[in-house]
């Protein structure tokens, strides 16, 4: 059974893609700011609900704007929420190799129980994704938003909202719930391997 919000990336999330180039903190260099972008659609689409939020331009926007600034502060509170909860996990996840790697899939898988109970409640939840391992894994880390998923065959299949991918509905990711191996972020030909995932604690 789809266990579905009603929050869809073609209405709820933004148009524009995520390319800001940020550090955060002062410390750690950023991809952009797909936990501010994620976190943020996830407070308007619980404020407005399946109506979605006002119209938007859809260019890229100023790097000084209100907006900008808005989201540049969600992309922090997204790793500072719970005493840098969020933060410490993609942490422990990204250096953890080797075997003990498996172990941590095994636990994200754990987090399904409570992700689907989530969505069943009609709340999008938001992930973080950890890159495959190499010498510059932690920073191709990056944080997406599960708004509906179901059960087949052995897989949890979520769809989710990839700051990275604005304005589509159709992009998947596969967790396997049977044996340690890798996820798989699905849109459309393209596939792109993750080597965990967790469930990201939200305020």
């Amino acid at each position: 059974m789809l266990l579905d919000t009603g929050f869809r990336p073609s209405i709820h999330g933004y148009p524009f893609r995520n390319t800001w180039r940020d550090v955060v903190f002062g410390v750690f260099a950023s991809r952009g700011r797909c936990g501010g972008m994620v976190f943020s659609a996830i407070d308007r689409f619980l404020a407005e609900g399946t109506h979605g939020p006002s119209s938007e331009a859809d260019e890229h926007p100023l790097h000084d704007s209100a907006l900008a600034r808005h989201i540049w502060r969600r992309q922090v509170e997204s790793l500072a929420v719970g005493f840098g909860a969020n933060l410490w996990r993609f942490v422990i996840h990204t250096l953890v190799a080797g075997r003990v790697s498996l172990r941590i899939g095994i636990a994200a898988r754990r987090e399904a129980r409570t992700l689907l109970a989530l969505l069943a409640e009609g709340r999008p939840a938001p992930l973080g994704l950890v890159a495959m391992s190499g010498p510059l894994s932690p920073f191709r880390n990056h944080q997406v938003l599960a708004y509906a998923g179901e059960v087949r065959e052995g897989e949890l299949v979520l769809r989710i909202y990839d700051p990275n991918l604005p304005q589509r509905d159709d992009v998947t990711l596969a967790v396997s719930l049977v044996e340690p191996r890798s996820l798989v972020e699905c849109a459309g030909a393209r596939e792109t391997e993750w080597r965990s995932a967790f469930l990201e604690r939200y305020a």
